[in-house]
């Protein structure tokens, strides 16, 4: 039987318009024989939709759509899977809707229906037929190949979770040369057809490269990354079919899949808003400059504009030829891009301005952010708005993860629907990014790709970075020299290991020979977590974004280390408390015992040296001869006892024994 994969780039949500494009696809497909079409999992509901799935208008519109497509494709004798996030008996679901015969079947929740499963079992990968093909479709792939029952003919994956640069097995067909896929699907002997999405969705981006996949682990026939495609393929279980050799499969490079998923991204981003180019400021530097470059690629030359700024804050020689050199690399990289430009000149705001604020940055001197600084970046935000506005552009800013991690709250608040192609990218892989980018055609100043421009960026980062307003002067000017000794390899590698990896402090890169710093930059990231919510959005690309990895805005605490300390744990709390119940009840049976002990020992008239003596292998043994006199001197004292408490009406407690008397 024949399965296309239709790996097609639709706005987010646009239902009318992704069931006609799935209708006209299912149409290809019919005709080159297929019988069941599948589309991309994040088509109709992206990866995180939130509050959407408890829209009853949005889940009756999708449904409707659904049934109008499964109608009008029922005369194709053609089967439709279409997945989508739903909720089910109060929680997330990937359903998987299959249309056929002018019916919409969710095959996900009436198999838990069928079978009353519930909580975890909902996950469970359902069986379906077509043509007699046992399909399975999966939603993760690592967790799921393993429950597919034994006799499926094919996995049908829908990779839900979006490009990661640091996960090679998000690019699909890519990652299959370095390992990924094959291992499983030859261990369960099935087919593979991986749906791979590709664009952006909200703040995911996806790279293509749907693929099949062989019973023995060979890709069969695979789609093109980053670009729309109809993939058809007969699946044929226990045939040798011909296969694509290892070395003619794309093979996953971490910049080049990183820099097509950015435009990809950015791309969208801008036909969301019905735009069609961008706008973005050239600074002279690399951020700016590879933004530049990156909407060069994403809308063609002629629908990018540039703007170049002179700055009025030369105050020597040196700094004159600073900025000449500045304007003429934003101008180079403009000329080279072949792009539009359009300059202006700032206003001179420290004549305009009757002060200027103290220093607020945390690198001394070189870091002054007066009022006058400020006020410049928002007239730089200004022009940026402005020219966006009459252009019908979209407005992009060269803000890095450096940045929203660093001095999110010296960022000026740029044009409404401004976007940040990097800011889930270090700056350190920009210089990566410009040496990928410059591959193809040295577009970008060669000062601009080097690990100086890299250092003249981090200097700048750090100049507008500001520690929270109650920590001392002298705190500041610590901070600022623990700071200026660092490179921006570990800078970047502190952040990475933090907000990527979740490392504790102790564990962090450099925390063992400068635990200052790492301090200083971990208080950072703190201080500006209420600024970063209002920064532009960007696309997630990084194992953990800024926007996941956030915390209380109003958070006082920050990480110190623990600075030679025994860790502190829940765990140690719950074994120390149950070591204590135990030691505390192998305290109160020993007392038992002795008070028992006791107790009897009175009843019989055994003194305290015979009764030691009988604890002996030979008391033992004579007091097994002598048991039934024993027994006999029991009972006498018992009644004894009996008849003396008797009196009272009832039996009283045994007096000075502290175990019984309580118990």
């Amino acid at each position: 039987m024949k399965i296309a994969i239709a790996q097609v780039d639709m706005r987010l949500g646009d239902i009318d318009a992704i069931c006609g494009r799935l209708e006209s696809q299912a149409v290809i497909a019919h005709e080159q024989g297929a019988r069941l079409l599948c589309a991309p999992a994040p088509l109709l509901t992206g990866t995180m939709p939130g509050m959407l799935m408890a829209s009853r208008g949005f889940m009756h519109d999708m449904l409707s759509g659904l049934s109008a497509l499964s109608e009008r494709v029922a005369l194709l004798d053609i089967a439709l899977l279409v997945p989508a996030i739903v909720e089910y008996q109060g929680t997330a679901l990937f359903e998987t809707f299959l249309l056929r015969k002018g019916r919409v079947v969710p095959i996900r929740a009436l198999a838990a229906l069928r079978g009353e499963r519930a909580g975890e079992d909902l996950w469970l990968p359902p069986v379906f037929e077509v043509d007699g093909l046992r399909c399975a479709p999966v939603f993760d792939f690592e967790r799921d190949i393993d429950l597919v029952p034994i006799g499926c003919d094919v996995v049908i994956y829908f990779q839900a979770a979006p490009f990661c640069a640091a996960r090679a097995e998000s690019a699909a067909v890519a990652s299959v040369a370095d390992g990924h896929f094959r291992p499983q699907i030859a261990q369960r002997s099935m087919w593979l057809a991986c749906v791979a999405p590709v664009g952006g969705f909200d703040e995911a981006a996806f790279s293509g490269g749907s693929f099949f996949m062989d019973d023995c682990g060979r890709v069969i026939a695979a789609a093109p990354c980053f670009e729309e495609a109809l993939l058809v393929q007969d699946v044929q279980r226990g045939i040798t079919v011909p296969c694509i050799e290892d070395h003619l499969l794309p093979h996953f490079d971490r910049s080049e899949w990183l820099w097509e998923a950015l435009r990809l991204w950015l791309a969208d981003a801008a036909g969301a808003r019905g735009l069609g180019g961008a706008a973005v400021v050239l600074a002279g530097d690399l951020p700016s400059s590879l933004a530049a470059a990156l909407c060069v690629d994403a809308f063609g030359s002629r629908n990018v504009v540039g703007i170049v700024i002179e700055r009025a804050r030369a105050l020597t020689p040196q700094d004159e030829e600073a900025e000449r050199e500045r304007l003429d690399r934003a101008r180079a990289v403009a000329s080279g891009l072949r792009i539009r430009t359009v300059e202006r000149v700032e206003p001179a705001f420290s004549e305009l301005l009757d002060r200027d604020a103290p220093p607020a940055g945390i690198v001394g001197e070189g870091g002054r952010r007066g009022a006058s600084a400020r006020a410049a970046d928002a007239f730089e935000q200004m022009v940026l708005a402005d020219i966006a506005e009459r252009e019908r552009a979209l407005p992009v800013r060269s803000l890095c993860k450096t940045d929203y991690a660093l001095a999110p709250d010296a960022c000026a608040a740029g044009p409404v629907g401004a976007v940040a192609p990097f800011g889930d990218v270090y700056l350190t892989a920009l210089e990566f990014l410009a040496r990928w980018r410059n591959g193809s055609g040295s577009t970008l100043p060669a000062p601009l790709v080097t690990l100086r421009a890299v250092r003249a960026a981090l200097a700048g980062i750090l100049s507008r970075a500001s520690l929270p307003a109650r920590i001392a002067p002298e705190f500041g000017a610590r901070a600022a020299e623990l700071l200026r000794r660092l490179g921006p390899a570990e800078v970047d590698g502190v952040l990475e290991a933090h907000i990527d990896r979740a490392l504790p402090f102790d564990e962090i890169p450099l925390a063992a020979q400068r635990p200052d710093a790492v301090a200083v930059l971990l208080m950072l990231v703190r201080h500006g977590e209420a600024a970063r919510r209002a920064l532009p959005a960007y696309p997630s690309v990084s194992a953990c974004s800024l926007a996941e990895r956030a915390w209380p805005a109003s958070l006082a605490w920050s990480e110190l280390g623990l600075r030679g300390a025994e860790p502190q744990t829940l765990e140690a709390l719950v074994r120390a408390e149950l070591e204590r119940a135990e030691s505390r009840g192998a305290e109160m049976g020993e007392r038992m015992r002795d008070e028992l002990v006791g107790f009897v020992s009175n009843l019989l008239g055994i003194t305290p040296e015979q009764l030691e003596e009988l604890g002996s292998e030979e008391g033992r043994a004579r007091l097994g001869a002598n048991l039934p006199q024993v027994e006999e001197q029991i009972q006498r004292s018992l009644q004894q006892l009996f008849e003396q408490g008797g009196a009272g009406g009832r039996l009283g407690g045994p007096h000075g024994l502290p175990f019984f008397s309580r118990n």
